[in-house]
């Protein structure tokens, strides 16, 4: 019986010196939550001073679209919103800039054609930056979508397909766009 009281009292030893060293100063960091995103706000600057703004609520339906002028420059800047409470409206864009080395904004069209460069200093080496400030200009005419990525940790900043960029989506919008003559 004494053994198995000594057997027993081992075991608890054992258990409370794991217990001390599991709760060491060793354990990693937290990790770092993302964000909440509910809306993405795309400013379309023309050229000529007009200008359109998309503001894509991600949980409704939406029905607004952008509109382009084939061969024409446009400035496009994208935000970021956390408006779970409106009286209380967070811009993540923000964060995004913050940690630029982590996120990456991709822009992918359908049946249409338009070149994206950017138009910040955000660039890093070996990449063409976060894409917050954009330059966008179409070469047709025509009617598709546009979809709308922030990337989180990609691993390949000059990727040129969604793919190739790799990493996690924060977002996954499609916006109707319609290039006019």
């Amino acid at each position: 019986m004494k053994n198995i009281q000594n057997l027993f009292k081992i075991k608890i030893m054992v258990l409370a010196i794991s217990l001390v060293y599991s709760c060491s100063k060793d354990d990693p960091d937290a990790v770092n939550q993302q964000e909440y995103i509910s809306n993405v706000v795309l400013k379309v600057q023309s050229s000529d001073g007009s200008s359109q703004t998309v503001n894509w609520d991600i949980s409704e339906q939406n029905t607004q679209s952008i509109n382009l002028k084939a061969n024409s420059d446009y400035k496009v800047e994208v935000s970021f919103l956390n408006n779970s409470d409106p009286s209380d409206i967070d811009d993540v864009t923000l964060e995004v800039i913050e940690e630029a080395d982590q996120h990456q904004v991709f822009y992918e069209f359908a049946s249409v054609s338009v070149d994206v460069t950017s138009a910040s200093d955000d660039v890093k080496d070996g990449s063409r930056g976060v894409l917050i400030k954009s330059i966008w200009n179409a070469s047709a005419s025509g009617a598709g979508t546009v979809r709308v990525y922030l990337i989180h940790q990609p691993t390949n900043y000059s990727g040129t397909t969604r793919e190739d960029i790799g990493g996690f989506n924060d977002v996954s919008i499609d916006i109707p766009i319609t290039i006019t003559d």
